[in-house]
């Protein structure tokens, strides 16, 4: 061979993979950092009105005000942004790989709603040692969130999505205790709230330096870690053979997961999501071994949440939202629930959803199922009458006479109307998606269709000045639809098996979340308003509208029985259901429009979480109402009982304020969920 040809052919030599993915990294970081860079100096020009960008940078004049500003305020911010983005990215990085999950991150493992939920009850209870002592608080909120997680997929062998379902749950849980603490202390927390949505405005440099101590130092931890954490990749058998200590090391990695994200809760509040989309994004763009995401999925974090921050601070620049706060980490949100969605559809390992109710015995049979259904619709009765008549005045308890009660019926059978109705709508929808999935943790709150009707009474309340009775409704129904739509798209690839439609439901959950967080934490006077609609208060019921919700409720004890047959086929299993003649897409769907028609009614009235619609199947099931008729007629009137009892309790509790309806429920169903959860024994062999 000549000299000549041994140069052309090195001359020619193509790339290797990692020569191509190295240089795909540094064009995404490149281009990402470029775009970021634009925006930012757009937005300070914007604020200079002109002057010199670089010299209000670098060495801004004495007298000129706007200049300072941005020299003491733009850099420490920029500062701040990126040792977040990179000190989020870190967590993720590690809690994926030590969990094996590729949609593992401080939000869907609860440590974000743990550590925020810490910091209201500090603030209301211990005001001084929220202010002295924020980062150990988050932190305690953010692990013991994050240990209940763990202990609900515990069962389920901490599978991927065993662990981002129990998560989202305690998601919602914790969301719902914040959201409670927030209608009953809302000048107290309406600071906590509007820091709490990620803001990055206001920052110095000494916050920014802790910070980027405090990363450093996880730096050097994952560092003497990178090797045991590395071998994760090849299995867990693999890495048990050559030497490695799972439960040490999986310790070591999510307790500094923790400590990273709690870090940066208490130094900026909540920014969810940049620990989901920036391993996601490294491994993407060409790092797929777990050394080259430690590297390339922090810096990735940093620029994602700068672009992100840098957006935020040019459409403010703007003017569109007028003097509004627009909070960084509810906006990076808003595009992490989407991405939660596409990484869903993407993941092959699916969770148990039918293992979990193995191992108990089947419950026997209720020899009387009329007279039990008898008896719990004698309990919905008396307990109606009950919230009727006793009550509590400004001197203290009261019973009212027949008298009274008739006098005052004209405003408060609306509302114990609408509570009846949406706890009858929701028992059946529970019962028919549990029946459905085979699940039974399922609820209504959990396909989505809940949030979905908020998220249109949110976008109702900024449409129109003062939305009405039919306003809201009709923006209620159209985000209902709008969600089953998806749901109907992304789950039709899968014959709208459970599983996928659970967390399709999930991410939309999410979704809702950000929004409600962004409305909440940018400081718009309406947000008080959203919240009295969207927690599930009877208190705005009319009569018309209450009028409605019972003529569907009505609608649905006679349609639901119907299905009776189709959902006992189910039970036997897609296949053979097939074999006996069943179109089973088919039938899931109509059970699915049916359930979804139910859970958006009882959103208008109770907001998108009760877990009703859990707990009313559960206790019915429990009595030996166990085929599908009875069960589903005796889920409706435990829905219903409860929600009366929800209402009642809600309008006790906290008197002269009340505690709406549907948040009552809620506070009462998660401790249910998380019991039924941890009962439920693991799938055995």
């Amino acid at each position: 061979m000549t000299c000549d040809s041994v140069c052309d052919s090195a001359v020619h030599r193509e790339p290797s993979r990692d020569e191509r993915s190295h240089r795909r990294l540094w064009i995404v970081a490149l281009s990402g950092a470029a775009l970021a860079l634009a925006l930012t100096l757009y937005a300070i020009h914007a604020q200079l009105a002109g002057a010199s960008v670089w010299r209000a940078l670098v060495a801004p004049e004495p007298g000129n005000l706007h200049q300072w500003l941005v020299h003491e305020s733009a850099l420490p911010r920029l500062a701040m942004t990126l040792v977040c983005g990179a000190a989020l990215a870190l967590a993720g990085t590690v809690a994926q790989q030590v969990l094996r999950n590729p949609l593992a991150e401080p939000m869907t493992l609860g440590i974000f709603p743990g550590a925020y939920l810490a910091l209201s009850v500090a603030t209301i209870w211990a005001p001084a040692w929220a202010a002295s002592s924020r980062e150990p608080i988050a932190l305690a909120g953010g692990a013991l969130a994050m240990l209940l997680v763990f202990a609900l997929a515990w069962r389920q062998r901490l599978a991927s999505l065993a662990v981002i379902l129990a998560g989202m749950i305690v998601s919602l849980y914790c969301a719902s205790l914040s959201l409670a603490l927030a209608i009953s202390n809302f000048q107290l927390l309406i600071g906590l709230m509007i820091w709490g949505g990620g803001a990055l405005d206001g920052q110095s440099w000494h916050a920014c330096i802790a910070l980027f101590a405090r990363l450093c130092v996880a730096i050097v931890v994952v560092f003497l870690l990178r090797r045991p954490l590395g071998l994760f990749e090849a299995g867990e058998s693999t890495a048990r053979g050559l030497g490695v200590s799972l439960a040490r090391t999986r310790f070591a990695a999510l307790a500094l997961a923790v400590a990273l994200t709690a870090c940066v809760v208490s130094a900026v509040g909540v920014i969810g999501f940049i620990g989901l989309a920036a391993p996601t994004l490294a491994r993407l763009a060409g790092a797929r071994r777990f050394n080259d995401r430690l590297v390339w999925a922090p810096v990735f974090g940093a620029l994602l949440l700068w672009l992100t921050d840098a957006a935020v601070q040019s459409i403010a620049s703007t003017g569109v939202f007028g003097a509004q706060l627009i909070p960084t980490g509810a906006v990076t949100a808003l595009f992490g629930a989407p991405m939660l969605l596409w990484l869903l559809r993407r993941l092959k390992s699916r969770p148990d959803l039918r293992g979990q109710d193995e191992g108990h015995a089947a419950p026997i049979r209720n020899a009387r199922p009329r007279r039990a259904i008898a008896w719990l619709a004698l309990a919905a009765a008396l307990a109606s009458f009950g919230s009727l008549a006793i009550g509590r005045g400004l001197d203290g308890w009261r019973i009212a006479s027949l008298a009274q009660i008739g006098a005052l019926a004209f405003w408060h059978i609306p509302h114990l109307a609408a509570a009846l109705a949406a706890g009858t709508m929701l028992g059946l929808a529970g019962t028919l998606i549990q029946r459905m999935t085979g699940n039974p943790v399922a609820s209504p709150d959990l396909i989505g269709v809940s949030p979905g009707g908020a998220l249109g009474i949110v976008v109702a309340v900024f449409v129109f000045d003062a939305p009405g009775p039919l306003q809201l409704f009709a923006s209620c129904l159209a985000g209902a639809i709008v969600t089953l739509a998806l749901l109907l798209w992304f789950g039709r690839r899968g014959m709208y098996a459970p599983e996928r439609l659970l967390l399709i439901g999930v991410a939309i959950g999410a979704l809702f979340q950000a929004v409600s967080g962004t409305v909440t934490a940018s400081g718009d006077p309406r947000a008080v308003l959203i919240l009295n609609y969207v927690v599930g208060s009877t208190y705005y019921v009319q009569p018309l509208a209450s009028m409605l919700a019972a003529g569907v409720a009505l609608f649905g004890l006679v349609v639901a029985p119907l299905f009776a047959r189709p959902l006992e086929l189910l039970s036997l299993g897609a296949g053979t259901s097939r074999s006996l003649g069943m179109r089973v897409g088919f039938a899931r769907l109509l059970v699915l429009l049916f359930a979804a028609l139910l859970t958006a009614t009882s959103t208008i009235l109770i907001g998108p979480l009760s877990f009703v619609g859990l707990m009313a199947p559960h206790l019915a099931r429990s009595m030996g109402l166990v085929r599908v008729r009875e069960q589903l007629i005796a889920s409706a009137t435990i829905g219903a009982l409860l929600m009366v009892l929800a209402d009642w309790a809600g309008s006790l509790v906290l008197f002269p304020n009340e505690l709406p309806a549907g948040l009552t429920a809620a506070l009462i169903g998660g401790p249910y969920l998380l019991w039924t959860l941890l009962r439920s024994p693991s799938r055995t062999a």
